[in-house]
C-alpha cells in the first residue's frame, strides 16, 4: 500500500446502514474509507456494528474497485473477531491508541489469523504519543521485531491528543497554530527518517474549507500524507491540495533521471538528487494519483 493512496480518509461508524454503498463508490472520487468500531460506536452498539460488517463485507467489490477500505478495530479482542470475517474487499486495519505496551497484543491477533500479512495503520493518540522517549521505544519495538513492512502508515490522532492536553481546536486555526505543532514535529523526527509515513488528523470544522486548505498546505510542508475527513464536503479540498504543480513535477522528473547531474538548477532553485529524491518520489506519486495543477497563464493588460 502506497501511503499516498490514502488521500482523503472518510471515517464512518460501522453502525451505518449504508456501508456497502460507501465502500462501493457512492462518492466516486473518495480515495479511502475507514469503517470504525471504536470511538465512533457506543459500547452498547458494538454488536450492531459487528453484525453490520459481517453482512456487508462479503458484498464488497475487490480491492481496486471503489475506495481503499480499512476497518478500525476497537481493541485486540475485536480485531481477532474481525479477522474471522470475509476480508477479501478490505485492504488493511487501523489500530487505535497504539503504544509500546499494547502493540504486541494486536500483532498476535493478526499472526494467529488467516490474514497475517494484512497491512496495518497504527494510530498515535494516547498520552505516550506526547513523549519522544515513548515514541522512540515504539519505533524501536517495530523495527527490532521486523514489523516495519506490515506498517503501512502511522496516523496522528489529533482529537485524542488534544483531549490528553485538555484543550480543543478553535475554528479558523490549523494544527500548526496550537499545541500539537510541537508534537507533530517530534513524531516526524522520530519516525520519518526510518521509513515510516505519517498521516494528518481531521479538521472537525467541516464547514470551514479555507482553513482546511491552509492546513493541508502545512501538512505537505511537514511531509504528512493522507488526511482524515469526517464529512464528504471536505473531500475535494483534500484532493485538490494533493495535486502537484507542473514546475514541481518537472523538477521531480529531472531529479530522478538516471543521468541527472549531482547538482543543477531549475526554476531558480537548486536541485540535488542526493538530498531531494524522497521529495521527488512523493511528487511523482501525488501526480499519478491526484493529477497536475493547470499552469497559470499570464496575459498582458490591455486598456
Amino acid at each position: 500500500m502506497n501511503p499516498w493512496q490514502l488521500g482523503a480518509s472518510l471515517y464512518t461508524p460501522a453502525t451505518r446502514p449504508d456501508l456497502l454503498a460507501l465502500g462501493s463508490g457512492r462518492y466516486s472520487s473518495l480515495t479511502s474509507l475507514i469503517y470504525c468500531t471504536e470511538d465512533a460506536v457506543l459500547e452498547a452498539d458494538l454488536p450492531l456494528a459487528l453484525a453490520n460488517l459481517a453482512r456487508t463485507l462479503p458484498l464488497l467489490p475487490p480491492p481496486g474497485t471503489g475506495p481503499l477500505r480499512l476497518i478500525r478495530a476497537r481493541n485486540p479482542h475485536i480485531l481477532a473477531h474481525l479477522l474471522t470475517l470475509d476480508l477479501r474487499g478490505i485492504s488493511g486495519f487501523v489500530l487505535p491508541k497504539i503504544h509500546a505496551g499494547n502493540l504486541a497484543d494486536y500483532l498476535r491477533a493478526l499472526d494467529h489469523s488467516a490474514w497475517p500479512q494484512m497491512p496495518v495503520l497504527l494510530t498515535l493518540e494516547t498520552p505516550e504519543a506526547l513523549s519522544e522517549a515513548q515514541m522512540t521505544r515504539l519505533r524501536d519495538l517495530i523495527l527490532d521485531g521486523g514489523h516495519g513492512p506490515r506498517v503501512a502508515a502511522l496516523r496522528i490522532g489529533g482529537n485524542d491528543l488534544m483531549h490528553a492536553l485538555g484543550v480543543r481546536r478553535k475554528p479558523g486555526r490549523t494544527l500548526y497554530e496550537g499545541p500539537l505543532e510541537r508534537v507533530i514535529s517530534m513524531l516526524i523526527g522520530v519516525f520519518k527518517p526510518h521509513g515510516f509515513a505519517l498521516s494528518s488528523p481531521v479538521y472537525e470544522v467541516f464547514g470551514d474549507l479555507p482553513t482546511l486548505a491552509r492546513e493541508l498546505e502545512q501538512d505537505l510542508d511537514y511531509g504528512l500524507c493522507g488526511k482524515t475527513i469526517i464529512h464528504p464536503a471536505q473531500l475535494h479540498t483534500v484532493l485538490d491540495a494533493y495535486r502537484v504543480s507542473e514546475s514541481d513535477l518537472l523538477e521531480a522528473r529531472a531529479i530522478l533521471a538516471p543521468d541527472a547531474p549531482a547538482v543543477f538548477q531549475m526554476n531558480g532553485r537548486m536541485c540535488e538528487p542526493a538530498t531531494h529524491t524522497r521529495w521527488a518520489s512523493d511528487i511523482l506519486s501525488r501526480a499519478r494519483l491526484y493529477g497536475v495543477l493547470e499552469t497559470q497563464r499570464h496575459e498582458a493588460l490591455h486598456f
